[in-house]
């Protein structure tokens, strides 16, 4: 723990409106010079803590870690754009390719289900220059054991597509596929391109790549796997449809569930990957976890159920894993946490003591069921407000540019004061730090007096 994090180290941050998150860890952030592991409720607070934050904190860089969009014991996949996310913040993390102070973003869903070991992303890296030889054969065994699909035309992360001499490929992390171009054997061009035109539109000189999947099917994954298996399941599971696709070294869908068959250690967990960070505890981590934890046990259990079905064939059979090989329970989780350096976000009004510290966030009026009243009643109500709070910072947030301008010229109609626009969250601070109403285009549900 640094001596920075000391004052917020086993207490409660009490007082923190659900839109004033972002802001709370925000703080944090800034008195605050170590590593920082955030964890939020659920994919809804993810996503928008971490939007909120990359606006007001543009200079920081912040490792977002998401959950999959699948429910434990699917039988589908994981979302590839899911997936990219994932294994590019892990990839930075078992490389340290940060090289800084390292900030990571993630939800309870993703942070109790256990990942793949950081050998993988360690060994997957593989760099191509120009002007550097690149054996044809040899790279296409290297991404179809890293995880890459082979498609007519690439449209998402983990997919490649071959004309000819030329390699389009869709790499993990990346906002836009690449175009490989080979002479011979040499790599001639290096173009990121437009998925809808499928045009160039930035050249490189190199480019690294990482794993497209966290399952890498080579001989001692798919050895690993066999073996497990087997262990598991007895000689019934070998008739199984997703035993014969691995044993057959062949991507099955849904074979994620499966994780920790594929590697002979137990597997790490985000813990693991950032050993040595604070952990910030977002609003309403006790529920989000439990209800989590019931979800696992509950679907654990219904596959159990489906075996006992008679009807059901081979290939139609499911089994399902231990939890405690692929999650950690509530008291797992908790006994890591309780050795780490934390805070815990809350949205009580507590008073203050040595445990607890006060952030005062009220929230803001919901002006929008004034409206079936009437409409002059909100824009009458909204400017007492603004004028009582005239001392501190005042910023409006919209929607979008659409949302802005309106928000501008209605304000203006109803003889609204010193309005402006900010181009960004500084500019916002500094204009209404002078005593005007700073409108900005930043997606923030509720408001909240600070």
């Amino acid at each position: 723990m640094s001596n920075s994090f000391k004052k917020y180290d086993k207490k409660i941050y009490a007082g923190i409106t659900k839109d004033a998150e972002s802001f709370a860890i925000q703080k944090i952030i800034n008195n605050t010079d170590n590593d920082l592991l955030c964890i939020l409720s659920d994919g809804v607070s993810l996503k928008q803590v971490y939007d909120v934050l990359s606006y007001i904190e543009p200079r920081i860089d912040i490792l977002l870690f998401p959950a999959w969009d699948t429910v434990p014991y699917d039988r589908v996949s994981p979302n590839p754009n899911i997936l990219s996310k994932r294994i590019d913040t892990l990839s930075k993390l078992a490389l340290n390719d940060t090289k800084k102070r390292t900030i990571v973003l993630t939800s309870i869903g993703a942070i109790i289900q256990k990942l793949p070991p950081k050998k993988i992303f360690l060994n997957s890296r593989k760099c191509i220059k120009i002007g550097e030889n690149l054996d044809f054969d040899s790279f296409l065994h290297y991404i179809t054991i890293n995880g890459y699909t082979r498609f007519e035309q690439v449209m998402e992360s983990g997919e490649y597509a071959i004309r000819g001499d030329i390699i389009d490929i869709f790499p993990t992390g990346a906002e836009k596929p690449l175009r490989i171009d080979l002479f011979d054997n040499e790599v001639e061009r290096l173009r990121l391109f437009e998925i809808e035109t499928q045009r160039s539109c930035e050249e490189l000189k190199f480019y690294d790549f990482d794993s497209a999947n966290e399952v890498i099917l080579d001989k001692n994954t798919i050895k690993s796997f066999r073996s497990k298996y087997r262990e598991a399941f007895g000689a019934d599971g070998i008739k199984d449809e997703l035993y014969e696709s691995i044993s057959n070294n062949k991507k099955y869908i849904g074979m994620e569930n499966w994780l920790p068959f594929f590697y002979e250690d137990a597997l790490p967990s985000l813990f693991d990957y950032i050993p040595n960070a604070d952990i910030i505890l977002g609003i309403d981590i006790e529920n989000a976890l439990k209800s989590k934890c019931e979800s696992i046990f509950d679907y654990y259990h219904a596959r159990l159920e489906a075996l006992k079905i008679n009807n059901t064939s081979e290939i139609d059979r499911y089994r399902p894993i231990l939890p405690e090989l692929m999650f950690f329970d509530e008291r797992a989780f908790a006994s890591i946490i309780n050795n780490k350096p934390h805070i815990k976000l809350s949205n009580l009004s507590i008073p203050n003591s040595d445990n607890v510290l006060n952030y005062n966030a009220i929230p803001q009026q919901n002006y929008s069921s004034l409206k079936n009243i009437n409409t002059l009643t909100v824009y009458e109500n909204l400017k007492q407000e603004l004028d009582i709070h005239k001392n501190k910072n005042r910023i409006i947030c919209c929607y979008s540019a659409g949302s802005l301008d309106r928000m501008f010229n209605i304000l203006k109609e109803n003889d609204f004061k010193n309005i402006c626009i900010a181009s960004d969250w500084k500019d916002a601070l500094n204009k209404s730090s002078k005593g005007n109403i700073a409108l900005i285009i930043l997606e923030l549900p509720h408001g909240f007096i600070e």
